[in-house]
Formats: structure tokens, C-alpha cells, sequence
């Protein structure tokens, strides 16, 4: 295989209308799986609320749920929220097959709004560290009585550090986070849908087009089938993974001697005594 440009291998080009069905596809795919998953804890947050007879949860069945929540949201917001330049959400790539005529109506203003506050939530949680220390700072000044503010100073803790070890929470952390996921799965549920209404838009415009014949369903229809998948350490998937670690390192150029130095087969044997 030639040698090629390792900037070629950072971008997925979208040349077809059949490139675009490749992404919005793949985006699809990604944003229904992390969905179910996070509708899956969610529930799991409303049997804890639902079973709870104290006032303090014990932080290891809130922190087990939360944890798990946070992590499809992770994921979530990368499928469709990102702004990153080497990124490849939904937002930015709606945004592109909008201003190339791939698809031929602008979001509704509902739908724009829902994005904007994904990204605002994305933005937040990937970059607060540092705004959560000055706006700790703000809030310890904020709340000195107003007859002490000329006379005391907020010190910083120096030493010793501490280490919080969060023993349990009020019952009213617990009853927010499940509106909040009520919320959220509304936000994610509209977006997917609006996916969907996209794609379908595509399909129909690809000329020519692959058909599905199923009882009782348009071929012309777009269908989405759950498959049950093993994932395997020496399958595609994971395949995948490590050649794009090496473009983003920029260490791939597409020859079959890259291709070889980074696709790591583990030297598994099946255990048949």
C-alpha cells in the first residue's frame, strides 16, 4: 500500500451523498446505544428513590448510579455535542450537510435550542476545574455576614489538604438527579429523532439505493435493527480502536507496515484441558 498523507487519515471526507449516511449512520448507532443505556440507570435512580426510607442515601448506591450516568453522558455529548475541530458530532455535521445542500431545511428552532444547552452542559463538564475553585472562592466570600466582609479575610486551606470522603446524601440530591434524567432523556430522545428524520432525508435522495424487503414495511423505509454482538480482543472493533490512536497521534500514513506496527493481536489460546 502507498504511503499517505497522515493528515488525510485525520478527516473522514464527505464527498456522496452515501459518505454522509456513513456518518450520520455511524453517529445513529452510537447515540442509540449510550441512550439505552442511560435510560437503563436512569430507572435504576428511581427504584433507589422509590425504596428509600431515610433521608441520607448511603454515597455508594447514589455514587454507583450517578457514576454510571455520567459516563453515557460523556458519551453522549461527544456523539452529538462536540465543538472540538478534530471532532465529528451531530451538531457541527447537521451544520455541514445544511450549508452543502445534503439536506434542505435548517433545524426547527426547538431543536437548535435543545443542541445549544447539550453543548453548554458539554462545555461545562469537560472544562470546570478551574471554574469550580474560583467559583468555590466566590461563594465563601459571598457568604460572609455582611457585617463581617470589612473585617475577615477568606484563607486558603494550605495544610492539611483536604481529602473529602462523602459518606452519604441528602434525599433531595437523589429526587433532583432523577428530574434531571428526566429532562436529559427528553433532550437526547428529540435529538435521535431529528437523526432520524435526517437520515431518512439522505436515504431518500441516494440514487442508487440499497432496499430492505421486511413484512409489512416499506423498502423505501429506513430501518434500525438491534444485532447482538460479542465483542471480541481480535475483532475489527478493536482494531479500529488502536489505528485510530495512531492517527491521532498523527503515526499513521496508511502503508500495511504502519497498519502492522500498531494493529497488536494478543497471543490468546483457548484453555482446552
Amino acid at each position: 500500500m502507498s504511503k499517505g498523507s497522515k493528515k488525510q487519515y485525520k478527516e473522514f471526507t464527505i464527498n456522496s451523498i452515501s459518505d454522509a449516511c456513513i456518518v450520520l449512520g455511524t453517529l445513529i448507532s452510537q447515540v442509540s446505544v449510550h441512550l439505552d443505556k442511560y435510560i437503563e440507570y436512569a430507572i435504576e435512580a428511581i427504584e433507589l428513590l422509590k425504596n428509600t426510607k431515610s433521608k441520607l442515601i448511603p454515597a455508594k448506591e447514589y455514587d454507583n448510579i450517578k457514576d454510571k450516568l455520567l459516563h453515557r453522558q460523556h458519551e453522549l455529548l461527544k456523539y452529538i455535542a462536540d465543538r472540538q475541530s478534530s471532532s465529528f458530532s451531530y451538531m457541527d455535521f447537521r451544520d455541514f450537510l445544511y450549508r452543502h445542500k445534503y439536506l434542505s431545511n435548517d433545524l426547527e428552532h426547538d431543536v437548535k435550542e435543545t443542541l445549544n444547552e447539550l453543548l453548554d452542559v458539554r462545555n461545562w463538564t469537560f472544562h470546570n476545574p478551574q471554574s469550580m475553585m474560583v467559583a468555590a472562592r466566590e461563594v465563601a466570600e459571598k457568604n460572609i455576614p455582611k457585617e463581617y466582609k470589612d473585617l475577615v479575610k477568606i484563607l486558603p486551606q494550605i495544610n492539611p489538604v483536604i481529602i473529602p470522603n462523602v459518606t452519604s446524601y441528602e434525599l433531595p440530591y437523589l429526587v433532583s438527579l432523577v428530574e434531571h434524567n428526566k429532562r436529559r432523556i427528553d433532550h437526547y430522545t428529540l435529538i435521535l429523532d431529528q437523526m432520524k428524520k435526517d437520515y431518512q432525508e439522505l436515504f431518500d435522495n441516494l440514487e442508487p439505493k440499497p432496499l430492505v424487503l421486511s413484512q409489512g414495511k416499506s423498502p423505501l423505509q429506513v430501518q434500525y435493527v438491534e444485532r447482538d454482538t460479542v465483542i471480541g480482543f481480535s475483532d475489527y472493533s478493536s482494531d479500529t480502536a488502536q489505528i485510530s490512536m495512531a492517527i491521532q497521534k498523527s503515526k499513521y500514513d496508511g502503508t500495511d507496515e504502519k497498519y502492522k506496527e500498531w494493529v497488536i493481536r494478543p497471543n490468546i489460546k483457548d484453555d482446552k484441558s
